[in-house]
C-alpha cells in the first residue's frame, strides 16, 4: 500500500513540476476567506484531501491559467478549510464556502465567480450548491462557471458530466439526479474511468478509494485543458 501511495504521489508531483506558471500581471493570489477588493473575476479553488492550504496542486495552476486567459483583473482564492479526513472537514468547507460566496457577491455585485473543486473539494462545492438554503440568490447568480474533478458526489446520469467515465457508475456519495439542475449550464463534472471516488468505489473504504491511478490522472490527461476552455467560454458570455 505504501509503495502504491508513493507511485501515485510521484505522478502528481511530476505533473506539477512539469508545468510553468505564466506571467500574470493581471492576477492576484489570495488565500484568505475575506472578499477584500473587487477584481473583475474571482476564481475560488477548493482543494482535495491532504492538499496544502497554500494552494491545490491540481487546481491552483488551472486558476492561474484561467486568470491569464480571461484577460481581466482576476483574483485566485484558495478556500480555507481543513481538507482532512476529519468527519467535519467537508462540513466546515461547505459553511466557509457559503459564507464566502455570500459576502463576495454582496461586496462585489458585478464580479464573475468561478468555482474549481477536486475530490473532497468537489464535494464541498456540490453540497454548497445543492443546499441552497445557505446560499443567497445574489451569490448563486454570480457563479458563471464550475469545474469539478474526481467528485465523490458524481452522478453518472447527469448531462454536464465529462470524461472517460462509465455512465452506469456513480461516486461514493452521489447526489440525486437533478440536484444541481439550477447550475447545469454552468457546470462540468469531470470523472475518469478507474477513479473509484467518482466511479463505483466502496464508501466503507474511505480515503482508500482515492488511491487509484484514475483519481490522479487529472494531473496528466486533458481534463484541465477542457475545463479551461469551458471557463473561458462562460466568462465571455
Amino acid at each position: 500500500m505504501r509503495g502504491r501511495i508513493r507511485i501515485l504521489l510521484a505522478a502528481a508531483v511530476a505533473a506539477v513540476a512539469a508545468q510553468t506558471l505564466p506571467d500574470l500581471p493581471s492576477a492576484v493570489a489570495d488565500s484568505s476567506t475575506r472578499p477584500d477588493g473587487c477584481a473583475e473575476v474571482r476564481v475560488i479553488t477548493v482543494r482535495g484531501t491532504f492538499e496544502p492550504q497554500f494552494g491545490s496542486l491540481l487546481l491552483t495552476p488551472l486558476g492561474w491559467r484561467i486568470a491569464q486567459e480571461s484577460g481581466r483583473h482576476t483574483t485566485v482564492t484558495e478556500l480555507e478549510y481543513p481538507a482532512s479526513r476529519d468527519p467535519d472537514s467537508a462540513v466546515r468547507g461547505t459553511t466557509n464556502l457559503s459564507a464566502f460566496l455570500n459576502e463576495t457577491a454582496a461586496a462585489c455585485p458585478d464580479q464573475q465567480l468561478v468555482l474549481l473543486g477536486y475530490s473532497q473539494g468537489a464535494s464541498v462545492i456540490g453540497t454548497t450548491l445543492q443546499a441552497r438554503t445557505a446560499l443567497t440568490a445574489q451569490a448563486a447568480a454570480r457563479i458563471d462557471a464550475i469545474a469539478l474533478f474526481g467528485n465523490p458526489l458524481f452522478n453518472g446520469t447527469e448531462p454536464y458530466n465529462r470524461g472517460s467515465y462509465d455512465p452506469a457508475l456513480s461516486g461514493t456519495r452521489p447526489l440525486r439526479t437533478g440536484a444541481l439542475s439550477e447550475f447545469a449550464d454552468r457546470l462540468r463534472d469531470y470523472c475518469n474511468a478507474g477513479d473509484r471516488v467518482c466511479q463505483g468505489g466502496d464508501p466503507a473504504a474511505g480515503f482508500g478509494n482515492a488511491l487509484t491511478y484514475g483519481h490522479v490522472a487529472y494531473f496528466v490527461n486533458d481534463t484541465r485543458d477542457q475545463a479551461a476552455g469551458f471557463v473561458r467560454e462562460q466568462l465571455g458570455r
